[in-house]
């Protein structure tokens, strides 16, 4: 049951991303953000960058193999349509200018999620697990704790194995905020109509994440075992996209709502300005034929 899970999540992601390319074809790039779209391409490198474990020596490892190519290649195309559909306009999305615009925006997000997995991860200098493997601090030194954090001593020592887990729990912890650059250019953009092109593949992938979490839970039910890494980077996914729905959905709302009050006013001017037709006043047209 577990397993089914696990796989329906790599199953929305591989609708989630040819949705998305279908409109930006269709309707252009309007409303989407490269930095998004980029960190996406980050992420997946680093989560399949273990090559090792996509051994193909069972039917069942053959289609996680399959699945992650096709999901890593759907989020290679979004860019890349974004590119076509931008030069067929006569623009152009990677200037030097604006290329140095998103990756600063881009280390914003990445930089944070490294840190974080550095020290919360499954290999054995993990802060989360093993607290007597690094040295203790004195009692409120937070600034000794602060270098004790950031030092780059077991970055130095690490294994090939280390770095793996690292880069796979850098992966989920950007996960969980990669979509953030396309909710706030999303809501910047949208105006009385829902894109629900864009929305939907939004939706798909938060639904991935709910789908990965109910796998963990039933992991958790059936063996005792626990991924504290994807859960809580699953709960952050969820909640931003649902607060980014809300969100835009209340604009749309409050735009509608303005776009009526403005009828109304306008309705109201020409009437005062032209007034109305008395019943005495209004004119009688006989069709009857004589």
């Amino acid at each position: 049951m577990g397993y089914q899970h696990c796989f329906a999540r790599y199953a929305v992601g591989m609708v989630a991303y040819p949705i998305l390319v279908g409109r930006i074809i269709k309707r252009g790039n309007s409303g989407l953000s490269l930095t998004s779209q980029l960190l996406h391409v980050v992420l997946f490198s680093l989560r399949y960058a273990d090559t090792e474990s996509w051994s193909t020596q069972a039917f069942v490892q053959m289609q996680w193999a399959a699945a992650r190519v096709i999901v890593f290649v759907g989020a290679i195309a979004v860019p890349i349509a974004m590119a076509y559909r931008a030069r067929t306009s006569g623009r152009t999305i990677f200037s030097r200018a604006n290329i140095s615009k998103v990756l600063c925006e881009m280390l914003k997000y990445i930089v944070p999620a490294f840190l974080i997995a550095y020290r919360f991860n499954y290999t054995s200098f993990s802060w989360a697990f093993n607290t007597t493997s690094r040295q203790q601090t004195p009692s409120g030194s937070i600034f000794s704790t602060l270098l004790d954090y950031f030092s780059i001593e077991d970055l130095v020592n690490m294994d090939e194995r280390q770095a793996y887990e690292v880069a796979w729990s850098t992966s989920i912890y950007l996960a969980a905020i990669a979509d953030i650059p396309q909710y706030i250019t999303y809501y910047r953009h949208v105006q009385d109509r829902i894109d629900w092109w864009l929305v939907s593949s939004l939706a798909l992938v938060a639904l991935g994440r709910v789908l990965y979490m109910v796998h963990w839970v039933s992991r958790y039910a059936q063996y005792q075992v626990f991924d504290y890494i994807s859960f809580s980077g699953g709960i952050v996914q969820v909640i931003a996209f649902c607060l980014f729905l809300a969100l835009v959905v209340s604009k749309v709302s409050d735009v509608l709502d303005d776009n009526d009050k403005d009828l109304e006013a306008h309705m109201e001017e020409f009437d005062a300005r032209w007034g109305q037709f008395s019943e005495a006043e209004m004119p009688i047209f006989d069709l009857e034929k004589k």
